[in-house]
């Protein structure tokens, strides 16, 4: 019998270190994500055009968002199937479920940065290369300020996308259920708010309290409460399931 012992953080970092080359798969999805969202936005999200006869003017916006959406997506998406494989990968070493959880959480993390920072970085490349290649782009200038508040929003919602992805599917482990009410029950109220007039619009009101705010700090804030919420209910969810499903 073994006389040493492994202290939360010891065992977090080692899960984290194993989880990180488990799902290293989950990077390269993101490159694939972000490669064929930056060629669906290589025509521009947005072409105005006027005039008549000889003299026509075309205006073509060229973004970032399609990137950042489909990076959104993805960090869902991560968070579900570190969820699923958290279920494998418990046993390895010798956990409980707070570690398990924790560990998944960090993973989380870094993938959210990553996915957060590359996002913007990418809308800016493309950006550059489409001024390389075609003399009729005006301009690709975005001041270090608002570069930085672009790559804080991507990382800050890439958290909380990539959480709720997590509650979701540590949810759906504990009832199986839950994989097709809460979708049903998501877009059923969808469906509902938008025949709905005049009346108060629940899901709207929650998507405009985290959009419609002109602070960063405020944001930051109302991101990570959400996200330490999420995270504080899937600890809750975890530790009243079984060891083994």
């Amino acid at each position: 019998m073994s006389l040493s012992t492994i202290n939360l953080f010891t065992n977090v970092k080692r899960q984290l270190n194993y989880k990180l080359k488990a799902n290293a798969g989950i990077l390269f999805s993101l490159v694939a994500v972000q490669l064929l969202a930056a060629l669906l936005s290589y025509n521009g999200t947005v072409s105005i055009g006027w005039g008549s006869g000889t003299s026509f003017i075309s205006l073509r916006l060229v973004s970032g968002d399609i990137i950042i959406i489909f990076s959104l997506i993805w960090a869902f998406t991560a968070g579900l199937i570190v969820a699923a494989n958290s279920q494998r990968y418990d046993f390895v070493f010798v956990t409980n479920r707070l570690s398990s959880n924790l560990s998944s959480v960090a993973v989380l993390f870094i993938l959210s940065v990553g996915g957060g920072v590359s996002a913007t970085l990418c809308g800016i490349l493309l950006r550059v290369y489409l001024l390389l290649n075609n003399n009729s782009i005006s301009s690709t200038y975005l001041s270090p300020y608002i570069l930085l508040i672009g790559i804080c929003s991507a990382v800050l919602y890439s958290l909380l996308f990539s959480a709720i992805g997590y509650f979701l599917g540590i949810l759906s482990q504990r009832n199986k259920a839950y994989a097709v009410l809460l979708p049903a029950l998501f877009f059923g109220l969808l469906f509902v708010e938008a025949r709905s007039v005049g009346s108060t619009r629940h899901i709207l009101s929650v998507i405009y309290f985290f959009i419609k705010e002109s602070s960063l700090l405020i944001f930051a804030l109302k991101i990570l409460l959400a996200v330490a919420l999420l995270y504080s209910a899937v600890i809750l969810i975890a530790n009243r399931m079984e060891v083994r499903q």
